[in-house]
């Protein structure tokens, strides 16, 4: 037994050598699928108003969720949105959690550049509800109605008057994969092999528990198979997990890629805290909420944090420390041989 598994691994350290070598040879991805640069479109969905020309309905899963087209104030610019509205009340729900789908997106920048983004552009947004009559009402190919405020929800947050949820950029050229996980390409094909392997990075220190279909896409660049994961809401260790899927909350390919590890190992105490205050906002005069500079955690063992007009979101204690342990985890075994890197 010892012996095959000396084989195996020497048999995999050739291969992760050659990865690593025809790797450093590959120009980074220059297909982002992205509109913009994902930095300057956290700032501008988050902030920046914007108006919605068009609204469709039901576009997947069982939260509501919604795909817009919204027209930029500042410059005109059209971009096409994921919105999904967080839960009333405290905005943290079994499978619709803000907070978490924003710490997903944090955590790759851990060790991502923005091109190699496995997660696409989140950020929280509150729409006040003369803008968001339409996408309640959920036009589809027409411009929309003014809304009959009298019979919505105004607010998700007490002592605000906005429906709290998050935006999430629409990438483009992407689809449902038929297969996920080649084990030949990952062997043969060293672009696809990184890509792959810093998805996998990320659903495992995320604790991904969702694996069905639709959760994950492909580019259809065929040459450049980059991979996402576009709904992370079962995440962190969640209080309902999908059984029936294969999931990836684990190191399901058999090696990761080096520069990844290291900057890992580069984590400092710093970084985990800041999951702790992921979204701070507080409402304006209007009674919108706007996002606020993150202050002082005003509850580590809470995830939400609430008072009138004023909402902290993060991960708690438990799940930091989830992440953390996670993280040491994966480096011991790297550093004991036990998973390859190239």
């Amino acid at each position: 037994m010892r012996r095959r598994r000396c084989e195996k691994s020497n048999w995999w350290l050739a291969v992760a050598l050659l990865l690593a070598s025809a790797a450093a040879a590959e120009p980074v991805d220059p297909s982002h699928h992205w509109p913009l640069p994902p930095g300057e479109l956290e700032e501008r969905l988050a902030a920046e108003d914007f108006e919605v020309i068009e609204v469709a309905g039901g576009v997947g899963g069982v939260t509501g969720v919604k795909k817009l087209q919204i027209r930029m104030a500042e410059d005109g610019r059209e971009l096409a949105v994921k919105w999904k509205k967080a839960p009333s009340g405290n905005a943290d729900g079994w499978n619709n959690t803000p907070r978490k789908e924003i710490a997903a997106y944090e955590i790759q920048k851990w060790f991502l550049d923005p091109g190699d983004y496995v997660v696409p552009t989140t950020a929280a947004r509150c729409i006040p509800p003369e803008r968001y009559g339409p996408i309640e009402q959920a036009q589809l190919r027409r411009p929309p109605r003014a809304p009959r405020l009298g019979r919505l929800r105004t607010h998700t947050i007490d002592g605000t008057r906005c429906a709290l949820g998050v935006l999430v950029i629409w990438i483009d050229a992407v689809t449902v994969p038929s297969e996920l996980h080649d084990a030949d390409r990952f062997r043969d094909d060293p672009l696809y092999a990184r890509h792959l392997a810093d998805f996998n990075l990320l659903t495992y220190l995320i604790n991904h528990e969702d694996g069905r279909e639709g959760n994950f896409l492909v580019s259809e660049l065929e040459q450049q198979r980059r991979v996402f994961s576009i709904d992370n809401g079962v995440t962190f260790g969640a209080r309902v997990k999908n059984f029936l899927v294969p999931n990836w909350n684990e190191i399901r390919v058999p090696a990761l890629r080096e520069k990844s590890i290291e900057r890992l190992r580069a984590l400092g105490d710093e970084q985990y805290e800041a999951l702790g205050v992921l979204i701070e906002m507080k409402a304006d005069r209007a009674g919108v909420l706007r996002p606020v500079p993150p202050g002082e955690n005003a509850g580590p063992k809470n995830a939400v944090r609430l008072r009138p007009g004023w909402i902290q979101l993060g991960l708690n204690e438990s799940e930091i420390q989830a992440v953390r342990e996670r993280v040491d985890r994966l480096l011991k075994q790297v550093d004991e041989g036990k998973l390859a890197t190239f």
